[in-house]
């Protein structure tokens, strides 16, 4: 009985010693489970309101935020395949104002595709002489993998006085650079987005950038349950089927994924 109600030294400290692991295994497993680098959060990128920095026609980059997380970017690098197409050097990959009178050549965007306060970044070529060989080439980059990865493509225009008509293509591809599929949800355009069935317009027209109906929405959502599609670039392609004088351009929208935290 003397034991029980003092206990010796040795048993004191036997107790203590099995009893460390299992009070610090408690104490790290909380710190785990919240590590933002196992944790998916979801972002958007907001052409209204994310930080956007162009350097140049040829080059942009956005900062996508999401609280927990780390920042995330996003790089825009367009080339040109041949000297028969001149994006614009003062409006190729800008965020256009969406205050102001506006310009035919200079919009005002308040509700790109019909979506009211999106805005968008514009692919804009000066001018463009006809064929798939004068294109615009937009390579995308997301600083980590990211999934359901979805965005419109708008302002797909055809028109035959001043004439052009705007042609888009896309693919996505994972971190091994391996193609990956998508769905595009088209109102008023033709195509599947492929080379060789490039984006369209259904018929002779031009649709105000402010309103639907000349769009396709991209959508990198599988339909498998439990399924994913990493996305970690894009190449968005464009070039004019007539044409060549006139001035042309379409607009990326706002973009919604996740991603993991690091």
């Amino acid at each position: 009985m003397a034991d029980l109600v003092n206990p010796s030294r040795r048993t004191v400290v036997r107790g203590a010693a099995w009893s460390v692991p299992v009070v610090a295994v408690a104490a790290t497993a909380p710190a785990f489970a919240a590590s933002p680098c196992a944790t998916l959060y979801d972002f958007r990128l907001d052409w209204g309101t994310t930080p956007y920095s162009r350097a140049s026609a040829r080059s942009a980059t956005a900062t996508v935020s999401s609280a927990g997380s780390t920042p995330l970017t996003v790089t825009f690098a367009s080339t040109s395949s041949s000297t028969g197409n001149v994006p614009d050097p003062a409006r190729n990959l800008t965020v256009p104002a969406n205050t102001g009178t506006g310009t035919t050549a200079d919009p005002v965007v308040t509700s790109l595709g019909g979506r009211p306060g999106e805005r968008g970044v514009m692919l804009y070529h000066q001018s463009s002489t006809i064929g798939r060989d004068n294109r615009q080439d937009v390579v995308i980059t997301f600083s980590r993998p990211v999934r359901g990865l979805q965005f419109y493509v708008t302002d797909i225009d055809t028109i035959t006085s001043p004439a052009y008509s705007d042609r888009v293509e896309l693919v996505g591809r994972n971190a091994s650079g391996t193609a990956v599929t998508y769905r595009s949800t088209n109102d008023g355009i033709l195509g599947t987005g492929a080379n060789g069935d490039a984006w369209r317009r259904t018929d002779n027209s031009n649709v105000n950038e402010n309103a639907a109906g000349a769009q396709t929405l991209v959508d990198f959502t599988t339909a498998a349950p439990g399924a994913t599609t990493d996305v970690k670039s894009l190449v968005l392609t464009y070039w004019n089927a007539t044409g060549g004088t006139q001035y042309h351009r379409v607009f990326l929208g706002d973009m919604t994924f996740s991603a993991f935290g690091c």
